[in-house]
Formats: C-alpha cells, structure tokens, sequence
C-alpha cells in the first residue's frame, strides 16, 4: 500500500491529500458497516424510565401556567 500524500500550495499550506484506493475502499466499508437504523424510542428522553406517569407531570406543568 502506497502512503498517504498531501498537496501543498505556493504558500506552503496543505490544501488536498492523496491516499491509496485500498486505504479509501476499507474507510467507506466500515462507515456503511456502522449504519444502522435510529430507534426513537431508544433516545425519547433521559427521564423515560423515571417519570411514571408523564401526562400527569406535563398536566400539573401546564396548569402551573393557569392560575386565573
């Protein structure tokens, strides 16, 4: 396997990088291995297992609000 190459400007800045096809060809197959489909119901909050019965919080939190 070739090294990995960088392109430099006039300034001597890198601008680009060169790498061998085999190296490329490895790094997109294990970003597609990694894919997987997101479950919301995995991330619904950090509370989801704690709060028992969230309609009653979310309306003892809205009637905070009418006090009229």
């Amino acid at each position: 396997m070739n090294e990995i190459q960088y392109v430099y400007d006039a300034g001597g800045n890198k601008k680009s990088v060169i790498i061998p096809v085999e190296l490329w060809e490895r790094t997109l197959q294990m970003q597609n291995s990694k894919t997987a489909p997101c479950n919301p119901q995995e991330y619904y909050g950090i509370y989801r297992d704690r709060i028992k019965n969230p309609n009653e919080v979310a309306r003892a939190l809205r009637s905070e609000w009418n006090r009229g």
